[in-house]
């Protein structure tokens, strides 16, 4: 029974990857009815696969995959650099993932696919300097660029955390 459990969690995790890239790219959004459920389901599964287990191991991991993962993404939501529902798919990713150590893997690899896709996206908008630039002010001020003269670019930063999701997950499992 546990196995089957692992593998209901693992198929949620990539199910959920998948769903909040497409409806970022889509819809440039990320859907609570998605991601809430999801953060649910993993401590659903976290519980029934500690059973009658002492110290509660799997409910622990989740926990603290989501505050991880959750918390660390909604101090750069307070800073003006994502939008909630990142925060809360990066929690339902802590809640599923079950272990801080995927948990830290996927935020790694989510900041680096989503440094790359910024990269490209401020290299193809021709403002890949001025862009690096207004990143290192805010990375060491916590205050984002007062400039009004140009729009702000965003990123699908949805798709990084899938992206990142998917690596840290092939990282784990091969």
């Amino acid at each position: 029974m546990p196995d089957a459990l692992l593998l209901v969690r693992q198929i949620v995790l990539l199910a959920l990857a998948i769903v909040c890239v497409y409806t970022d790219l889509s819809r440039n959004k990320i859907y609570n009815a998605v991601t809430l459920p999801a953060l649910a389901t993993g401590l659903i599964l976290a519980i029934l696969l500690d059973g009658a287990m002492a110290g509660h191991p799997h409910l622990i991991g989740s926990a603290i995959g989501i505050l991880l993962g959750g918390g660390l993404l909604f101090l750069v939501h307070l800073a003006g650099g994502l939008g909630a529902g990142d925060v809360k798919l990066m929690a339902a990713v802590g809640a599923l993932g079950g272990t801080w150590q995927f948990v830290v893997l996927a935020l790694m690899y989510t900041a680096l696919v989503g440094a790359a896709i910024a990269a490209g996206v401020l290299i193809w908008r021709g403002r890949f300097w001025r862009g690096l630039k207004d990143s290192a002010r805010t990375l060491f001020t916590f205050r984002r660029s007062s400039r009004n003269d140009t729009p702000t670019i965003t990123i699908p930063y949805g798709v990084a955390i899938g992206i990142g999701v998917l690596w840290a997950w092939l990282e784990m499992v091969v």
